[in-house]
């Protein structure tokens, strides 16, 4: 008798192997995955993304400001006086970032519920963790760097060098003090040159909501209408301050993960993340290869016990993608188990230190 199978490709044919009898299935688990990966990300669209066909890494350039002069009539001399201060900055694909699971198939056909849908949601969770919370513990260790990118031997070099971006220590632990620290970031951004449009300010969901539910009155000017604030208690948003847009997410870096047993920089769902070798033994103790230079620790290692919030713009991060993200499924005959795999093979790095500033607690 015939049949239609819904999982065959072109279903006239007869399915050969379990891969072929579920072509069409995965799919469906596809967009599951990156439905939650971007429904989780908020990073993806606040950093300078390079795709590559292949290779370990990619190249983006970095330049600074050139100067001006009078002319004076009659000279032909014109010979480029000004230059433009350049150079480039490498950023390293790290290991395959991957989420599997491995469902037996005895298990599926007792329990009365599809669950490899739902497991399919939460590995696109997991990815989009780990994606947010590396990039944001790059930008908040930009804040960090006092030193010049373009070390040269010119006088025009920033404004910020030797000093971090990072406000003046105040009790974030009022709505009128998160206010007041985002004032001050915003202001030193555009004495940096940094440009307003594309700033974006990052919050933990307890700061977000105190700007809501302050106590004093200074703290609900960021709602209060009558100060030209927006959003509201119904709505439970806060859209903007100083014009600047205002996100929340729970990637926000907020203890020191840059020394001892958690020099990894990451965790997803409270467990580090780190490289598994055979049989799930971590072969790299300090997280992913590509650390800093020096070698001691990840690059996504940080102290952000102090950490509120941060304010950055797209062009202070960059992320090289040497595969985005994808999915894949196969029935295991030996373990008669369905193996799923959700992985990317990116990498991040730091392109513009002076385009994002931290909120720091007192």
């Amino acid at each position: 008798m015939a049949y239609s199978r819904l999982g065959v490709r072109n279903s006239t044919s007869t399915p050969s192997t379990r891969a072929s009898e579920q072509a069409l299935f995965r799919t469906i688990y596809l967009t599951e995955v990156v439905k939650a990966f971007q429904e989780k990300n908020i990073m993806s669209g606040l950093t300078q993304a390079r795709s590559i066909a292949n290779g370990k890494s990619a190249t983006f350039p970095t330049f600074w400001k050139t100067n001006a002069h009078y002319h004076a009539p009659g000279d032909t001399d014109l010979d480029g006086t000004n230059q433009v201060r350049h150079d480039e900055i490498v950023i390293t694909v790290d290991r395959v970032l991957m989420s599997d699971i491995k469902v037996a198939e005895i298990d599926e056909l007792i329990n009365h519920f599809d669950v490899r849908a739902m497991y399919a949601e939460q590995m696109g969770n997991a990815l989009a963790q780990a994606y947010d919370k590396q990039l944001l513990a790059l930008a908040y260790n930009a804040t960090n760097t006092i030193f010049d990118r373009l070390n040269d031997s010119s006088a025009n070099v920033p404004a910020w060098v030797g000093t971090a971006r990072q406000t003046t220590a105040r009790d974030l632990g009022t709505a009128a003090g998160i206010i007041e620290s985002i004032y001050e970031a915003v202001e030193k951004l555009e004495t940096y040159d940094v440009p307003t449009e594309g700033l974006v300010c990052i919050l933990a969901p307890q700061e977000y909501y105190l700007l809501i539910t302050g106590a004093s009155a200074a703290g609900t000017i960021a709602i209060n209408r009558d100060y030209g604030g927006s959003g509201g208690i119904a709505s439970g948003t806060v859209p903007t301050i100083a014009g600047v847009p205002i996100v929340k997410t729970n990637n926000l870096p907020t203890t020191n993960t840059s020394t001892g047993g958690s020099a990894t920089g990451v965790t997803v769902n409270g467990t580090q993340l780190i490289e598994h070798g055979a049989e799930g033994a971590s072969v790299f103790g300090f997280g992913v290869p590509d650390t800093e230079p020096s070698g001691a620790k990840s690059k996504y290692a940080v102290d952000a016990s102090k950490l509120k919030g941060l304010i950055l713009h797209p062009t202070c991060l960059g992320t090289v993608k040497l595969q985005d993200l994808t999915y894949e499924d196969e029935y295991l005959i030996q373990k008669q188990a369905t193996l799923m795999v959700a992985k990317m093979a990116v990498g991040h790095g730091v392109l513009r230190e002076e385009a994002c500033y931290a909120l720091l607690d007192d």
